[in-house]
C-alpha cells in the first residue's frame, strides 16, 4: 500500500470510537430519495433494491451494486455517500436491502438474513447481469454485507462481477462477536441487537412461526450478546446446527484464497466491532486481493477535518472501481 493510499487523520480525530460513531452524528440525512424497487424471491419472499436513480434501458454506464451491514440500510452514511460519490463519477449504483431493511421492515418468511448469506444477492447480480448485459458490473460490500461479499466472490456468480470491495468485514465471525462483548463496544451491540430483537418478537405476534413451534416460544428480550441470539435464533432459523457452526461456515476469511476477480479489502486496526483474527495471512489471499490495513478508520468512518468533516471512504472506493472500470477489455 503507498502513501497516496493510506488515511491519516487530523491528531485529534483518531479515537476509534469517535471515528466510528461520527457520521452518524455530524452528517445530514440523505436529502435524495432514489428509485425503489420490490424484487422478488424465488421463496416467495421479497427485498427491496433503492437505485441512486433509475437508469436508462440502452444505457452503457457501469453499474455498482452495494450491500449494506448488519441493520444498514441506504440511510447509512457509508451508502448513500458512496453511491453520491459514484455518479459524480459517472456510475450508476443499487443498494440491495437484505430481507427486512428496507422500507418494509418485517419480511413475509421466517428467515431473515445473515452474514453468509449469498442467496438473495446471488440473484439480484444474476437478475441484473440478464437485465444489463451491455453493463459491467462491480460490487462493494459493508461490514456484514462485505463477509457475505468475500464468499460471492468465490462463487460462480463471481464471473459476472468485474470487481469489488470489501470494507469493514467480520471475516472472522466469533473473533468479532466476542470483540463487541467488552468495553465501549457493548454500546454497539445493544444498538444492533435492540432492532434484531424486535423484528423477530414482531413476527412471533404476526404468527409467522405459527408452524415453527421452537422458534414461537423462544423469548429474545433478555437475550444480551450476539453470541446467545446467533445461537438461538440466527443458526436454526438459517439451517445451521448451532452458533458454532454458523460462525465457522460463514465467516468470510476462508473464501478470500478462492475469490475470483479483482477485489480491494480495507480493515482499520482501530475497528471496534473487529476481533484481531478477521486480519488474513498471506496464505490465505490469492493475487486477485488487494489487502489494505489502515491504521485509524474506526467502524466504516474513515472521518477527517478539510474546510468541514469529509469521509476518506467513498473517495477511495470509488477510485478502485474506476481503475478497475478502466481496465476492462
Amino acid at each position: 500500500m503507498n502513501r497516496s493510499q493510506l488515511f491519516v487523520p487530523r491528531p485529534w480525530l483518531r479515537a476509534s470510537h469517535l471515528q466510528t460513531l461520527l457520521p452518524r452524528l455530524i452528517y445530514r440525512k440523505r436529502q435524495w430519495y432514489g428509485a425503489w424497487e420490490v424484487f422478488a424471491l424465488s421463496d416467495g419472499d421479497f427485498i427491496e433494491l433503492c437505485w441512486y436513480q433509475m437508469p436508462e434501458p440502452d444505457s452503457r454506464r457501469p453499474l455498482v451494486v452495494l450491500f449494506h451491514g448488519l441493520e444498514g440500510s441506504v440511510d447509512s452514511p457509508y451508502i448513500w455517500q458512496t453511491m453520491e460519490t459514484l455518479a459524480q463519477q459517472g456510475f450508476d449504483s443499487v443498494v440491495m436491502h437484505f430481507r427486512g431493511c428496507g422500507k418494509t421492515p418485517i419480511n413475509r418468511l421466517p428467515r431473515a438474513y445473515h452474514s453468509g448469506d449469498i442467496g438473495d444477492p446471488k440473484a439480484v447480480i444474476d437478475a441484473l447481469a440478464k437485465r444489463y448485459p451491455q453493463r459491467s458490473l462491480h460490487a462493494i460490500g459493508f461490514s456484514l454485507g462485505g463477509n457475505m461479499l468475500a464468499q460471492l466472490m468465490s462463487s460462480d456468480t463471481a464471473e459476472t462481477i468485474s470487481s469489488a470491495a470489501i470494507c469493514c468485514a467480520p471475516l472472522d465471525l466469533m473473533s468479532c462477536s466476542k470483540r463487541i462483548d467488552h468495553g465501549f463496544s457493548k454500546l454497539y451491540r445493544k444498538y444492533l441487537l435492540t432492532p434484531l430483537k424486535y423484528k423477530f418478537s414482531t413476527k412471533q405476534q404476526r404468527g409467522v412461526f405459527r408452524d415453527w413451534p421452537a422458534m414461537a416460544d423462544i423469548d429474545v428480550s433478555t437475550m444480551t450478546s450476539f453470541l446467545e441470539f446467533d445461537d438461538k435464533v440466527t443458526a436454526p432459523l438459517h439451517g445451521f446446527k448451532d452458533v458454532h457452526d454458523y460462525y465457522q461456515r460463514a465467516s468470510g476469511k476462508q473464501f478470500l484464497k478462492h475469490i475470483k476477480q479483482p477485489t480491494l479489502i480495507i480493515h482499520a486496526d482501530d475497528d471496534p466491532f473487529l476481533g484481531s483474527d478477521v486480519v488474513p495471512q498471506p496464505h490465505e489471499m490469492n493475487s486477485f486481493v488487494d489487502y489494505e490495513r489502515q491504521p485509524h478508520g474506526g467502524h466504516m468512518g474513515f472521518i477527517d477535518y478539510q474546510r468541514g468533516f469529509c469521509s476518506w471512504l467513498p473517495e477511495r472506493l470509488v477510485k478502485w472501481v474506476s481503475e478497475q472500470e478502466v481496465k476492462q477489455p
